[in-house]
């Protein structure tokens, strides 16, 4: 997983002081922030803009978490905000004194060999972000190519099945053109066969005639 995420929220229709963000796929989270105080710019208390958000939350790996986040623009919470954000604080069962930190958001004057000292880390974890981006890369190839091999191997199937249906239907092409000309050869022979009868009955019969003629012949000479 990576860290991004985009938060999108809306407006609950009956409490305009509710913000909504569910229905997400990463992680399944779910949140819901509540405007407790605030202050728009050029406000009539003089006091600089602010929102005070309670939010809670659940997602995959937390059902119930929440807390209290202050936004201003300056780097560092302004005094004059503290007794409303007291005020506000309880209003959520929360003590601010002693239930909140605050955060130092000044940029610090570094001293000397800590720019070095965070640049190693810097490089450090860019070392290892790049170690598991190639080996997500690596994985995404190896799938790739596992999903040409397979559509290699079903399409080189495919082709053997055809080819072999190809086969199939020349073998019985040839089967059928067997099968014709061994029946016309069939009639063929029967034609000879029928003639050859037929010669052999015309033979017999001028020999019988020969008979016959040779026999009157024989009783006209012992009549005489």
């Amino acid at each position: 997983f990576t860290r991004d995420a985009i938060q999108e929220f809306y407006q609950d229709p009956k409490n305009p002081a509710h913000l909504i963000n569910h229905d997400n796929e990463y992680l399944h989270y779910q949140d819901d922030w509540y405007i407790v105080d605030y202050a728009e710019d050029d406000n009539k208390e003089g006091v600089p803009p602010f929102a005070f958000v309670y939010y809670r939350g659940a997602n995959d790996a937390w059902i119930g978490y929440g807390g209290v986040v202050v936004y201003t623009r300056d780097a560092k919470l302004p005094e004059s905000l503290l007794p409303r954000l007291r005020e506000a604080a309880k209003k959520v069962n929360f003590d601010f004194d002693k239930d909140f930190a605050l955060t130092d958001n000044t940029c610090k004057t570094m001293e000397k060999g800590e720019a070095v000292v965070l640049r190693e880390k810097f490089a450090g974890k860019m070392a290892i972000q790049t170690e598991k981006q190639l080996q997500q890369q690596a994985v995404l190839a190896r799938t790739a190519a596992s999903n040409v091999v397979t559509t290699e191997v079903t399409a080189a199937e495919r082709a053997i099945v055809d080819f072999e249906k190809e086969i199939a239907k020349d073998v019985i092409s040839v089967e059928k053109e067997i099968v014709k000309d061994v029946v016309n050869i069939e009639k063929e022979v029967v034609k000879d066969v029928v003639n050859i009868e037929k010669a052999i009955e015309a033979e017999e019969k001028e020999i019988v005639s020969e008979i016959v003629k040779e026999e009157q012949s024989l009783l006209n000479m012992f009549k005489r």
